[in-house]
């Protein structure tokens, strides 16, 4: 939950917008990163890199079955106008096809404003049973604080689950109780991850996959886990930054040492590296214009 005056994108000040990492469809600013270091409330955008990260674990998997959606899909969803505008944005998402799709949740009652909302949850579409009896867990770490977000975004998706015999109840999963007004956002993505674990354990048939992920949700997200997340996620993000300038070097010294040899094979550079206007032809020697 976001308290009165909390920080936003501007914590970090004058460069606060200044790029900080680009990770697919996110561009990360140095001012997330203050966030991260908290106590601040995460913005829509730390959020959708921690699930892009954690959804590229899962790249190259066959089926799709797993999605995990950026806030900013499920918040559309919930406000446009008709069910058809609906169908239309979620047809690629294939939702009715899935497995297991997470689905941040932001209380925000007014589109118009750019990260506004006071609190983060997390709803799953649960259809690891069969397409015939889906569900919709939801998790809130402040009790039922955002169960009419969570349940207007359900009863928006229902429709294009029309497999469902059920008629996809609304059920609230176990969660671990915030003790501060700051860190729904980051019990949320804690979430994710932990569903992610126990999602990569069914299908590696582990025993500890369960017919559900409650008791991984149990064991692995408290308010010790929680805290750790935050310093984990700026020692992911460094490492992703670290990686990129490693990669742009490497690039730069491919294309030095690629021009050392084609200079050194046209004969307008030395042994010593240096570039000479001077090129050699069947033993003679020409000039040319560099």
């Amino acid at each position: 939950m976001r308290p009165a005056g909390a920080a936003s994108a501007s914590t970090a000040g004058e460069d606060g917008n200044e790029r900080a990492l680009s990770y697919g469809d996110v561009v990360l600013l140095r001012s997330d990163l203050s966030i991260l270091r908290g106590p601040h409330f995460l913005n829509d955008r730390i959020i959708a890199f921690y699930l892009a990260h954690l959804s590229a674990a899962f790249e190259g998997d066959d089926d799709g079955d797993l999605l995990l959606l950026p806030p900013s899909i499920p918040y559309l969803l919930s406000n446009l106008p008709d069910p058809d505008s609906v169908a239309a944005v979620a047809e690629p998402l294939r939702l009715a096809s899935r497995s297991l799709v997470l689905l941040p949740v932001n209380d925000n009652p007014d589109a118009s404003v750019a990260e506004g909302g006071s609190h983060w949850t997390l709803l799953v579409l649960d259809a690891t049973n069969g397409a015939s009896c889906p569900r919709f867990v939801h998790h809130d770490s402040l009790g039922v604080l955002n169960f009419d977000a969570a349940r207007q975004l359900a009863a928006v998706l229902r429709p294009l689950l029309p497999g469902a015999a059920n008629g996809a109840p609304l059920v609230e999963g176990p969660t671990p109780m915030q003790a501060n007004g700051h860190d729904c956002g980051v019990y949320v993505i804690a979430l994710a991850r932990a569903i992610c674990n126990w999602w990569r354990d069914r299908r590696g048939q582990q025993q500890e996959g369960g017919a559900d992920w409650f008791d991984t949700v149990r064991k692995e997200v408290d308010a010790e886990s929680v805290k750790a997340m935050r310093a984990e996620q700026l020692h992911l993000i460094a490492r992703l930054i670290q990686d990129k300038e490693d990669e742009k070097k490497n690039k730069a010294g491919e294309v030095a040492s690629f021009s050392y040899v084609y200079f050194a094979i046209l004969g307008l550079q030395d042994d010593a590296g240096n570039r000479t206007d001077e090129m050699q032809f069947g033993g003679k020697t020409e000039r040319t214009k560099l």
